[in-house]
């Protein structure tokens, strides 16, 4: 056999037990992720993204972003604005303004989420970035599924936006299972004889 292609056989094999070699240790190595400060959020606050959880989703484990994050600009001049004017004519207009103000800036969720049928899980900005890594999305999603089995894929909130006398309030809600598989909403709620209820949940995106 010419010597040449015997060098070049045994290189490639070479590389290939080492690629292996990597791909396995890179599972086997993956780092802890500790979960960043919870910033100060009320209790209203996670009763209300706790009902949401509960009458909008039905796995046994729930996988939410820590931190906070909007996926449109709702404002004064599109859509949905337009939307919840026309079909709620009770609608506060102040909630646009107080959620765009408020969703400047991100917070950091903490551990008071609650359901009495769900897991629910926190998952850091940095775990992320450590998961969906690679230009392959199937195969990122498949790590986070291997890591969180039973889950719905990753759940996003916005901060909560309440109007003055707090009897309604408004945030986004995004959901991503797959690499073109996921949507968002808005949802707005009203409060009746002190109890909160989703009054309309308006999808904004879908993929």
């Amino acid at each position: 056999m010419n010597k040449r292609l015997i060098i070049y056989i045994s290189c490639t094999f070479v590389i290939g037990l080492l690629t292996q070699s990597c791909e396995k240790t890179d599972k086997e190595i993956k780092p802890e992720f500790s979960l960043e400060q919870a910033d100060l959020i009320s209790d209203e606050n996670y009763n209300i993204y706790s009902l949401v959880i509960e009458e909008m989703y039905s796995s046994e484990k729930i996988v939410i972003a820590q931190a906070t994050k909007t996926s449109i600009d709702l404002n004064y001049d599109n859509y949905f604005y337009d939307y919840l004017v026309e079909n709620h004519q009770d609608f506060d207009t102040i909630l646009v303004k107080t959620h765009g103000d408020l969703n400047e800036n991100s917070v950091n969720f903490g551990e008071q989420f609650h359901d009495e049928t769900k897991e629910i899980i926190l998952i850091t900005s940095e775990e992320l970035s450590y998961v969906f890594d690679s230009q392959d999305l199937n195969r990122d999603w498949e790590e986070f599924y291997n890591d969180y089995e039973n889950s719905n894929g990753i759940i996003r909130f916005s901060r909560i936006a309440y109007n003055d006398d707090k009897t309604q309030a408004i945030f986004e809600i995004g959901h991503s299972y797959a690499s073109l598989g996921g949507g968002g909403s808005i949802i707005y709620l009203k409060k009746q004889d002190g109890i909160w209820t989703i009054t309309e949940v308006i999808p904004t995106w879908i993929s």
